[in-house]
Parts: structure tokens; C-alpha cells; sequence
């Protein structure tokens, strides 16, 4: 049941977010049909755009250098932003990044709270498995959102310092044990 809601939610949301004013098209016109063509290749060109933006890590190491997305760096220099992203989560929190559409932080989320309420933790995230690539999500939830946790990184000078690597492990330890239910639950779901 919540993985035919989710569902329905992503596959209709993308076009509700991206029409501004109801058109309707004859089909039988050609310049009608080749309008609505070119309307659905733009909706599918912003949905994998939003698509990269949920498995893009955060934090990358490429080149020699750290890379930073867009997100990271609203973490690295808001504070405002900071405290209101780094804080006790509860379900209702998680409840509310997904109904904003806001799935990577949802994950982490997950990640925060997990093992408590494990079972339902894992539903929610098995929810997507069908429809969105999970894992890698979850792997972006953490590259971006680890790194600047008050608890792990103090912010000085706007330049990192992690002084709870344990803490940060134990998010890692967190990722990749929600990753491997999902993979079992997958995998005895096709048996």
C-alpha cells in the first residue's frame, strides 16, 4: 500500500510541478502533438536532472581535491540552514521531507534514527526500491549530509574539522547495514 502510494505520488508530482497553467492538446493536430512531445521530453530531461540531484554525493574526493555540490556548500555557509537540517528527527520529519519531495534529506533522516524503529525505517526505504535507486541515494544521503553534522565536523573559519570520526563511522555503519536489509529484501522478494 505505501509503495503504491509513493509511487503514484513520484510519477504524477513531476507533472503537476512542472505545469504552470492547465493546456490541453488536440493529439489529433500535428502541431499539438509535436507540442506535448516536446513538453514530455522537458518534463523527462527535469526529472533526470532531479534524479542526479538525489544520487549526487554531497562530498566527493575527485582529482586530488574535495568537491562540493550545491547542497554541501548551503551547508558549509549557513548556519541558519545547519541548525534547521541538523537536529533530532523523528517519523513525522521524515513524514514531511518526503511530502516536500525532499528524499535525500528524508534518507538521512533514516540514516539519523535508524536502528530505532527499524522495521518501519526500512519500509519506508524499501517503498522506493522499485522506483529509485535506493542505495545510491542512501550513499548520497550520507556524502552529503555526514560531513557537516555539528556532532561530527566543527565549522571554523568555513572550513571543516571532523573530530568524531566515530560518530561519522557509525553513520557509515548505519548506511551500509540499511543497504544490505534492502538488498536481502530484495533479493527474497524475487525468489
Amino acid at each position: 500500500m505505501i509503495r503504491n502510494l509513493i509511487f503514484y505520488i513520484l510519477i504524477s508530482s513531476p507533472l503537476y510541478v512542472h505545469s504552470q497553467d492547465e493546456k490541453i492538446y488536440n493529439l489529433s493536430d500535428s502541431g499539438d502533438f509535436v507540442e506535448f512531445i516536446g513538453e514530455l521530453d522537458r518534463i523527462d530531461i527535469e526529472n533526470k536532472k532531479w534524479l542526479n540531484t538525489l544520487s549526487s554525493k554531497g562530498v566527493k574526493y575527485k582529482n586530488e581535491e574535495i568537491v562540493f555540490d550545491e547542497e554541501a556548500i548551503k551547508l558549509l555557509k549557513d548556519k541558519s540552514y545547519r541548525e534547521k537540517v541538523y537536529r533530532e528527527y523523528t517519523l513525522y520529519d521524515i513524514g514531511l521531507s518526503f511530502s516536500e519531495m525532499d528524499i535525500k534529506k528524508a534518507f538521512w533522516q533514516i540514516i539519523n534514527i535508524y536502528p530505532e524503529k527499524k522495521d518501519t525505517l526500512i519500509q519506508y526505504v524499501f517503498a522506493f526500491d522499485e522506483i529509485l535507486p535506493v542505495d545510491e541515494i542512501l550513499l548520497a544521503s550520507f556524502y552529503t549530509y555526514a560531513f557537516f553534522d555539528p556532532k561530527i565536523t566543527k565549522l571554523g573559519n568555513g572550513k571543516p574539522d571532523v573530530y568524531r570520526p566515530d560518530i561519522f563511522e557509525e553513520y557509515f555503519r548505519r548506511t551500509k547495514e540499511i543497504i544490505f536489509v534492502i538488498d536481502n529484501l530484495r533479493n527474497s522478494k524475487t525468489k
